[in-house]
């Protein structure tokens, strides 16, 4: 079941509340030569005070509520993830700002591993929580607070956060691709919530950081099948009258209708998993479903992958632009992402720091150019098509929902 919202005055709200973004600047804090992958005690705490003043900065306001610190664990063999030493200053955030309670989490995978929604299943992430405790994070860990799995509700704490539901379908008008939106039902549930991404290149989303972080990680399995058109539509021949609305409906052609056919008939390769078919049928015969539980093809659509996530990215955060803040770690960048479970080296000798502020976009965007020249200054030659796709998913946001992303830098340093 989807939350209706569909009234063009709700549907706008969100949107146009993002022409103030440009007001709030994105602060870059400099770690120096500090080793931030190993950092010592002294040294993590000088961060966490750096981090902390920029989240005043950014956040003024209170963070009434439940409130969430969406993060990445990382896979067993990883060893350059982000670390849960930098979590003290976002609690002592939101704990001072009145929230009720503050938890880390992130969502099931829809690949193999621990993390794997197929070996956590509702009412069992034993797997997932294992994995987190051994990487710290959990109260007498590093990061200090409980665990959660964002689409697994029997992860919850009880009278700390809260949240019955594995997913919650929102649907929206107005936003590129999509009309539903997938939420993982542990972030729909959360009242406040700190995005800490980590980053790093990746083979399909180019350049991962806050954007990847909440349009994958903050979705749910659905919504996840979706952006990588992975959903297909299947027909029921007793219900389809054949009327022909969904092959008229399809943006890309992907269904025909052919004379001696029962129902419509779809093409994977045109595909692109929108779910308008399902939509238009709904309310007549139902005729229509969506299926798919794995990503039989991950290069499917890499080229427009960035561009779907910025539009599930904007009905994900619908409403929620104002309660959110992002951090973005930049030490121990590799060249795939945290999702590999094996060692990887960083590319960089140094680290570059941290970056904070309220516009994912924006915070991409200056991090894949922060990342480009100091790959250049090291002698590093890098895909220029992945550490481009932050200025693409930058462009396409700019033009389709005229939100500016030449947000104003402010400097900071670790004292």
């Amino acid at each position: 079941m989807c939350l209706q919202n569909n009234s063009e005055a709700e549907g706008a709200i969100s949107l146009k509340s993002l022409a103030s973004f440009t007001a709030y600047p994105t602060v870059s804090i400099e770690a120096g030569k500090a080793d931030l992958r190993q950092a010592e005690e002294s040294t993590a705490d000088r961060v966490n005070e750096a981090i902390y003043e920029a989240l005043c900065a950014i956040h003024p306001g209170t963070t009434a509520g439940q409130a969430l610190l969406k993060v990445h664990i990382g896979e067993p063999n990883c060893v350059t993830r982000m670390s849960p030493v930098y979590m003290a200053s976002s609690v002592r955030f939101v704990q001072e700002r009145g929230a009720s309670g503050v938890v880390a989490g992130d969502t099931t995978v829809a690949y193999s591993g621990p993390r794997g929604h197929k070996r956590n299943p509702a009412g069992n992430a034993s797997s997932y929580m294992e994995l987190a405790r051994r990487h710290g994070w959990c109260v007498d860990g590093p990061a200090g607070v409980p665990f959660v799995v964002l689409d697994r509700p029997s992860t919850g704490v009880p009278g700390l956060f809260e949240f019955q539901q594995q997913q919650q379908c929102n649907q929206l008008d107005g936003i590129g691709r999509f009309k539903d939106f997938y939420l993982a039902g542990g972030f729909a549930a959360a009242d406040f919530v700190v995005n800490h991404a980590h980053l790093t290149l990746h083979g399909l989303a180019g350049l991962a950081g806050c954007l990847k972080s909440i349009a994958m990680g903050c979705s749910a399995l659905r919504g996840k099948l979706r952006m990588h058109q992975s959903l297909l539509p299947q027909f029921d021949a007793e219900l389809c009258t054949r009327c022909g609305r969904c092959v008229e409906s399809c943006p890309e052609g992907a269904l025909q209708l052919r004379e001696d056919d029962p129902c419509p008939v779809v093409d994977p390769e045109l595909c692109i998993g929108c779910g308008e078919c399902e939509a238009v049928c709904a309310l007549e015969r139902g005729a229509v479903t969506l299926q798919g539980e794995d990503i039989a093809d991950w290069q499917r659509g890499q080229e427009t992958l960035p561009l779907r996530m910025s539009d599930y990215t904007m009905g994900l955060m619908n409403g929620r632009w104002e309660n959110t803040i992002h951090v973005l770690h930049m030490y121990a960048v590799t060249e795939r992402c945290d999702c590999v479970n094996a060692a990887q080296k960083p590319m960089l000798k140094r680290d570059l720091g941290f970056l904070v502020g309220k516009n994912p976009f924006a915070i991409d965007q200056l991090a894949g150019g922060m990342l480009a020249d100091a790959l250049r200054d090291e002698g590093r030659r890098v895909d220029q098509s992945l550490l481009g796709t932050a200025d693409r998913a930058a462009s396409y946001v700019e033009e389709a929902y005229g939100i500016s992303c030449r947000a104003q830098s402010q400097k900071a340093r670790v004292k």
